[in-house]
């Protein structure tokens, strides 16, 4: 028995946990200048769909799931010269379905698109301030409701948009620092009052407005002094309960993301991770390896990549693994796409009119009794370190060879015969 255990020692030298993993970029033809994308289950029929705003010819692409590809897009047309951009998925009317709220950047406007079984019609509107952008969903008064948020980068200045839960939203503005570029939604001083934090991209810092104070600044949050804050995004990334925040920051010799984790009475020093990218934009957070906490994932668009940032367990977050993406990555999205279980990523390419689609091997289904860790679906040195742990605790998962009962070098031969014979 010594032997072989020996050779899988070997064999399986390195982390137990799989870092995230991606199949090759694809690509998704989309309208001309792509901006906002959105991932959700339009016409209910279990599938997670795909729209996508694009301001040349002043659309809403929907594109239907089908069997883990899209189609070709049905459009929502948005009216004449009124340039849709941000855009979030959200059950505005509480009607069951996912409705779909878009920035009209030309205009100064937001817009409530209501879904109907898949079908889209004009709804709500609001006025903003000027450029507005960077719009997302959040339940600002408690009342289960999504609400909503934007910066307007040339008001300097954030809109907010309450939800009346019939579909009709009533905004309202606060003042934020200079060329404000994105907002993020969350109770960031534990207060039990959801606030909103804002990059002000020209000053170097990101706001917080309190919620309970009519979203008056309450903290200033410094970036990297040589970097500017893009996007911004707010989730738990230290499992603690308490809602942290993370930043797209960027300078021509520094690509980070800043990390800011809450200390429940607001949040405390930064840390700056390397995102391995270019001229980062936006930011996203998801568990993107199924270990229970948030990743990152960041866009770079003068480098045409995306990144992604695996977190550590504790609110760290490695280097960021760049992959491919087409011309001036913008916006990014995610969810199960394909129904593997795992959360997959799309981002909207602007100068390229696609959208790359990365799909997650987390979630794959298992294709032999020696795959036993993520990512499902190939034979790795992490199914011989679960092998391991699995032989050394005793597990009866274990066994699996006669004599039954007892775990030998016949289980540790079986196992070495299943991974060497490979996946189907």
């Amino acid at each position: 028995m010594t032997r072989p255990i020996s050779l899988i020692l070997t064999l399986a030298a390195g982390s137990a946990v799989a870092a995230p993993t991606f199949d090759p970029p694809a690509s998704v033809a989309a309208p001309q200048r792509p901006a906002g994308v959105a991932l959700a289950d339009f016409d209910g029929d279990g599938a997670t769909d795909m729209a996508v705003a694009t301001d040349n010819l002043d659309k809403i692409s929907i594109f239907f799931n089908s069997g883990g590809t899209f189609g070709a897009p049905v459009n929502v047309l948005t009216g004449a010269g009124t340039g849709p951009d941000s855009l979030v998925a959200s059950d505005v009317d509480g009607d069951g379905d996912t409705d779909l709220v878009v920035v009209l950047n030309n205009i100064n406007t937001v817009r409530v698109y209501l879904n109907t079984a898949g079908t889209f019609t004009a709804g709500s509107s609001a006025a903003t301030g000027a450029e507005p952008r960077g719009l997302t969903a959040g339940d600002l008064n408690g009342d289960g409701r999504d609400d909503y948020a934007l910066a307007n980068r040339d008001a300097n200045s954030i809109t907010i948009l309450m939800n009346n839960g019939a579909g009709v939203l009533t905004a309202s503005t606060a003042a934020a620092g200079a060329e404000p570029r994105a907002v993020a939604i969350a109770d960031f001083n534990a207060d039990g009052v959801a606030d909103i934090a804002s990059s002000a991209h020209d000053d170097r810092n990101v706001l917080i407005h309190s919620g309970a104070a009519g979203y008056a600044v309450i903290q200033t949050l410094p970036v990297n002094p040589i970097t500017r804050p893009e996007g911004v995004v707010a989730a738990d990334f230290n499992g603690d309960g308490l809602a942290d925040l993370a930043a797209a920051t960027s300078d021509d010799f520094f690509n980070a993301a800043a990390v800011w984790l809450n200390t429940g009475a607001g949040l405390g020093g930064r840390t700056d991770f390397l995102v391995n990218g270019l001229d980062v934009g936006q930011i996203a957070a998801a568990d993107l390896d199924g270990d229970g906490d948030n990743d990152l994932v960041t866009s770079n668009q003068d480098s045409n990549t995306v990144s992604v940032l695996e977190n550590t367990g504790a609110g760290a977050f490695n280097q960021g693994v760049a992959m491919a993406a087409g011309t001036r990555p913008g916006e990014i999205a995610t969810g199960d796409i394909d129904g593997n279980g795992g959360t997959d990523i799309a981002v909207s390419n602007r100068d390229s009119d696609t959208v790359t689609l990365y799909f997650n091997q987390a979630g794959s289904a298992p294709c032999s009794a020696a795959d036993l860790a993520d990512p499902f679906g190939e034979l790795n040195f992490f199914d011989v370190s679960a092998y391991i742990a699995s032989f050394n605790a005793q597990d009866p998962a274990a066994d699996l060879a006669a004599p039954f009962g007892t775990l030998n070098f016949f289980d540790v031969a079986a196992f070495i015969s299943l991974f060497n014979a490979g996946c189907p």
